[in-house]
C-alpha cells in the first residue's frame, strides 16, 4: 500500500523546528519506519526511534510558549533527528499513532493494586521518569560527562567498520554525529585546557569527516555535514585552525556546487577565518589554490574572486592587486564585475571592464563587451552611451527582445525617431520574418507587446 505524503504546508511548518540536517535525517528515519511505540493527544507526541546506535525514546509536546523536545540520545538540544522522524512519521501515519485518551482510559479503569504493579513496571523502565513525577517537580535530567580524554581517545579510533559500504557509512554518520554534540557541549561549558582540548577533538572530527567525504566522494552532497561544523568552527576560531584543515575547507568550498544559502554561509566562515588568522597569510593558500583549479574548472576562479571581493574590496589595499590578476584574463574578469554589480560599485565596474577590452576579441567577445558596458551605463544614469552600445549590438544581431528594449531607452531619452530607419534595415537585412512582424504592428494589423 502506497502511503500518501504529507501536505506541503504542514512538512514546511515541522521542518522549521530543526536543523535542515536534522529535518533530511529524521524524514529518512520516518519514511524507513524506524518509529515504535508511538502515541498522540493533547499536543504530545511520543514513542521510540531506532537509530545506528540503538533505540532513543522521544517526547514532543507544543506548549504556549513552543515547542518542547526530548530525546534520550546524546543529543543534548533536543531538536534532534529522532525527534524529527517523530514528527514526520506522523504526518505520514497518523493510523499508527495510538490515542492519548484511550491509554487514559485504560488507567482509570484499572484497580488499585492493578495501578501499583504497572506502575512498578515503569520504574523498571523509566525510572527517572517516575522519580521525577512523584518529586512534583522537574528536575534538570544528570547528563554523565565523559573524562575529555577518553573522549579524545573515541574521536581518534572513530573510523569505518568491516560492513556493507551502505551500512558502514551510516554507523560512522551516527557515531561522528553523536561525538559532535559531545564535543560541543564540552566546548560550552568548559575553560582553559579543558577547553582547548575540546577544540582539539573538533578538529579532529572536522579532519575525519574531510576525508570521510572525499573517500565516499560525497562532495555534492556532503554540504551539510560542513556546514553543520562551521557555527562551532567559528565561534572558537580564535584557537587557532591548522593550515591544513582550513586548505580542505577553502577547497571544498572552491570546487563544489553549493546552493546561494550554503555558499553566503561558508564565505562568512572563510571571511571570519580570515579576519583571525589574517587577512595576508589566508591569501597565499587562496591565490595558489585557485591558479590550480582555474585550467579545469570556472567554478573555482568564480567562488575565489568572489571571496577575494569580499576580502579586499574597492577601496581597500589590496582590490588593485586583485584587480590586476583579474584584468589578466576574461573568466577572472567577468566574475570580478558581478561582484561589483552586487555590491552596486558601478563606476569601479565600469573602469575596470573599459581597462580590459583588449580581452574581449573577435565578434562575439565584443558583442558582450558592449552588451556588459551599457548595463553600467544604465545604471549609472547614462543613457546615450547606453543606447549607442545596444545599437551596435542590435545592428549585428537584431532580436525581438532586444529590438524591444532599443525602442523602450530610445524613446525614453527622445532618440527613436533617429535611429528607427537604421534599426528596420537592420531588421529587413538580418531578420526579415522579425521585420514583417514589426511592419506589421507598426501598421496596427496587430498588438506588440504586452
Amino acid at each position: 500500500m502506497v502511503r500518501p505524503m504529507p501536505s506541503g504546508s504542514r512538512e514546511r511548518f515541522f521542518s522549521r523546528l530543526f536543523p535542515g540536517e536534522e529535518w533530511r535525517r529524521g524524514r529518512e528515519y520516518g519514511r524507513e519506519g524506524l518509529i515504535s511505540g508511538a502515541c498522540y493527544g493533547e499536543g504530545v507526541w511520543q514513542g521510540t526511534v531506532t537509530g545506528a546506535l540503538g533505540r532513543y525514546r522521544v517526547r514532543v509536546k507544543r506548549e504556549s510558549g513552543g515547542w518542547r523536545m526530548n530525546c534520550s540520545c546524546p543529543s543534548r538540544q533536543g531538536r534532534c533527528r529522532h525527534a524529527a522522524a517523530l514528527l514526520y512519521y506522523w504526518l505520514r501515519e497518523p493510523e499508527a499513532f495510538a490515542p492519548m485518551a484511550e491509554v487514559r482510559r485504560q488507567l482509570e479503569s484499572l484497580s488499585r493494586s492493578e495501578a501499583v504493579e504497572l506502575l512498578q513496571l515503569v520504574a523498571g523502565e523509566e525510572g527517572e521518569l517516575l522519580r521525577r513525577l512523584l518529586a512534583g517537580r522537574k528536575e534538570r535530567e544528570e547528563k554523565h560527562r565523559l573524562p575529555l580524554e577518553k573522549l579524545l581517545r573515541l574521536v581518534r579510533n572513530l573510523g569505518l567498520e568491516t560492513r556493507s559500504p551502505w551500512r558502514s557509512r551510516q554507523v560512522w554518520e551516527e557515531r561522528w554525529y553523536n561525538l559532535l554534540l559531545v564535543v560541543e557541549e564540552e566546548l560550552r561549558t568548559e575553560a582553559g585546557g579543558k577547553q582547548k582540548k575540546a577544540w582539539e577533538a573538533l578538529l579532529l572530527l572536522t579532519e575525519k569527516l574531510l576525508d570521510f567525504i572525499t573517500g565516499f566522494s560525497l562532495e555534492t552532497v556532503a554540504a551539510g555535514y560542513l556546514l553543520r561544523l562551521l557555527e562551532p568552527l567559528s565561534t572558537y576560531a580564535e584557537e587557532g585552525i591548522p593550515r591544513p584543515v582550513a586548505a580542505k575547507i577553502f577547497g571544498f568550498y572552491l570546487r563544489t556546487p553549493l546552493t546561494a544559502g550554503e555558499e553566503e554561509r561558508f564565505r562568512a566562515f572563510l571571511c571570519r577565518l580570515a579576519v583571525v588568522e589574517g587577512r595576508e597569510a589566508f591569501s597565499s593558500l587562496a591565490w595558489v589554490e585557485a591558479l590550480h583549479c582555474e585550467k579545469e574548472d570556472q567554478l573555482p576562479v568564480v567562488r575565489w574572486v568572489h571571496l577575494a571581493g569580499e576580502l579586499w574590496p574597492p577601496g581597500s589595499e589590496g582590490f588593485p592587486v586583485l584587480a590586476r590578476w583579474c584584468l589578466e584574463d576574461y573568466r577572472r574578469l567577468l566574475p570580478l564585475l558581478d561582484f561589483l554589480e552586487e555590491k552596486e560599485e558601478y563606476r569601479e565596474a565600469k573602469t575596470l571592464l573599459q581597462a580590459g577590452a583588449d580581452l574581449f576579441a573577435g565578434a562575439g567577445g565584443r558583442y558582450l563587451y558592449r552588451l556588459r558596458l551599457a548595463a553600467l551605463h544604465r545604471a549609472l544614469g547614462e543613457e546615450k552611451e547606453a543606447l549607442y552600445l545596444e545599437n551596435l549590438n542590435f545592428t549585428e544581431r537584431p532580436g525581438r527582445e532586444e529590438y524591444f528594449r532599443l525602442q523602450r531607452l530610445a524613446v525614453k531619452i527622445g532618440e527613436w525617431p533617429r535611429i528607427k530607419p537604421g534599426v528596420f534595415r537592420a531588421l529587413a537585412g538580418k531578420a526579415p520574418a522579425l521585420y514583417r512582424e514589426l511592419q506589421a504592428m507598426e501598421a496596427g494589423n496587430f498588438p506588440g507587446p504586452p
